[in-house]
């Protein structure tokens, strides 16, 4: 799986996905299956096997907006009334739409869902609109079923590398990014044609400063 070799300074790849909690693996291994022959690397500071915020237990997929339980409407604006109106609607709108389909390709892969009699996911009623919670017992299961799907896809995984600065083409577009091994303190040069930052929970865990710092390098104006 670790392909890129220690002491390589530089490597190459069509797509660059940052951050190996769940929504990384998941971006990378579709941009993979997308196009078998693109070379997509996995950049992750910890084990891909076992971080992210799920694996700490801070979340959980465990929303299904499911036709006849609720709607992706009611998700949205039961969503917008919990975080006081403060959210990207359009976002919380297009995950209602599509949480449930991705529901079912996670439970393909093996991840335990609570299920009725039936067969079917039982969802729960906890918010006035809708019944769309989810219960998932073990949410331990989801990285290792993830890295089972990475494994197959033969994916690039480059695990103890911190990105800290994106690197961007003469045309002010991002090109790339420097990672730091968290261990060996090696510098790794990353150059890619595509990259996907997926660093959704870092702040809660410590790591707010590395995030503040890609997101002012990317949105700075280029003179």
């Amino acid at each position: 799986m670790d392909r890129i070799v220690d002491g390589l300074a530089e490597v190459s790849c069509d797509v660059l996905v940052i951050g190996g909690g769940t929504a990384g693996p998941m971006a990378a291994l579709k941009a993979k299956l997308k196009r078998p022959s693109a070379k997509v690397i996995l950049l992750e500071k910890a084990n891909v096997k076992r971080s992210g915020a799920i694996c700490m237990g801070m979340d959980g997929l465990n929303n299904a907006v499911i036709r006849g339980h609720a709607t992706p409407e009611q998700y949205t604006k039961e969503i917008t009334i919990a975080n006081d109106g403060i959210v990207n609607q359009k976002a919380v709108l297009k995950y209602a739409e599509q949480c449930y389909s991705i529901i079912q390709e996670l439970d393909r892969y093996g991840i335990r869902f609570f299920k009725n009699e039936n067969g079917d996911f039982a969802v729960k009623k906890v918010h006035h609109l809708g019944t769309y919670v989810l219960p998932m017992p073990n949410g331990d299961t989801v990285k290792k079923a993830l890295y089972r799907q990475l494994r197959r896809a033969q994916l690039l995984i480059s695990n103890r590398y911190i990105a800290t600065r994106l690197l961007t083409g003469k045309d002010g577009r991002v090109a790339g990014a420097i990672a730091v091994n968290t261990r060996s303190a090696e510098f790794l040069v990353i150059k890619a044609k595509s990259v996907i930052l997926c660093m959704g929970g870092t702040p809660r865990r410590g790591a707010w400063f590395w995030k503040c710092v890609m997101i002012e390098e990317r949105s700075r104006p280029r003179l």
